[in-house]
């Protein structure tokens, strides 16, 4: 066992202003002008914040979004507005009644990085309702319920990723589980430079379960890896996955390499977030956009293995 003393993470101003999406500017502002955060400097000079100071300039910029003004704020002073963050209720409204204490506790467990906790949670949902309708009942909802409190400022990054991580978890172990040979191939990959797991997981699994032979390649998969594994495996389709939104150019080049480096060698499909302002762009190209997770069960090997056929010849 190591005996290092573990400290807790320090996020300079250019990491929280991404974070958060406040501007470094307005971010010395608040801590300057109405003293709400205090950083702490580093030994080159540096501001330091903690995640409390990002979940609480979370906070204080969902309630600039409802009305309030950044010196009406400071007037309150900052301890009274980070008992404020701290009371901030969490909303369950979309899991069915018998699971909501079981929730709060996951996320009292998140909270204090038991993660132990947060497991047998997660496994105790499986083994009543099964994997796959856990997932779409409880885990799903429940995640963009945290997802929603961490942009009021409500959770940490620390309990909010804690959740994500045994989800991980849970669905990489399912994937060893119920892997098997098909006929019908499909590749899966976050796009270069996501990191967002638990939506192309289970899309690996959802069609493992209906017989595929799917394969989840990884986060951050270069395009020219996912053209060697196209040339080597001959799959039926490809699903990208991307839960950011990228700048246009880089969604632009997304698209063209789509269309001439896959395409003509298999369909490809794309899902997550970060391409819902691409989608007509996508659709134009012949490349269908995945709104939700399940649409993957819609598909059927008859209906797209005529592009790997010609291939396999």
């Amino acid at each position: 066992m190591s005996n290092q003393r573990k400290y807790p993470p320090a996020y300079r101003i250019k990491t929280v202003a991404s974070m958060t999406g406040l501007s470094t500017h307005v971010i010395r502002k608040w801590e300057e002008r109405y003293h709400l955060v205090h950083p702490h400097r580093g030994p080159n000079g540096y501001r330091l914040f903690t995640e409390d100071d990002v979940q609480f300039l979370q906070y204080l910029k969902t309630q600039l979004a409802h009305g309030e003004t950044i010196g009406q704020l400071a007037e309150s002073g900052e301890s009274h507005l980070r008992q404020a963050m701290r009371d901030i209720s969490y909303n369950f409204s979309t899991l069915p009644n018998q699971f909501r204490p079981e929730a709060r506790n996951l996320i009292h467990a998140a909270l204090i990085q038991n993660d132990d906790a947060i497991q047998r949670i997660i496994a105790s949902w499986i083994l009543q309702l099964g994997l796959e309708e856990a997932l779409q009942v409880i885990v799903f909802p429940l995640l963009r319920s945290i997802g929603e409190l961490w942009h009021q400022g409500g959770i940490s990054i620390s309990a909010e990723n804690a959740v994500s991580r045994m989800v991980r978890l849970q669905l990489i172990h399912a994937l060893r589980q119920d892997s098997f040979l098909s006929q019908e191939q499909a590749l899966i990959a976050c796009v270069p430079g996501d990191y967002h797991e638990i939506g192309p997981l289970t899309a690996t699994l959802l069609l493992q379960k209906r017989g595929w032979y799917a394969t989840y390649l990884g986060p951050n998969v270069s395009f020219e890896v996912l053209e060697m594994a196209l040339r080597r495996r001959h799959p039926d389709f490809m699903i990208l996955s991307s839960a950011t939104e990228p700048n246009f150019q880089t969604g632009q080049a997304w698209i063209k390499t789509i269309v001439h480096m896959f395409q003509p060698h298999c369909q490809v499909i794309a899902g997550g977030a970060g391409f819902r302002a691409l989608s007509d762009n996508l659709i134009n190209n012949g490349i269908p956009y995945f709104t939700q997770v399940k649409d993957v069960t819609s598909l059927e090997p008859k209906v797209v293995s005529s592009y790997s056929s010609e291939i396999r010849r």
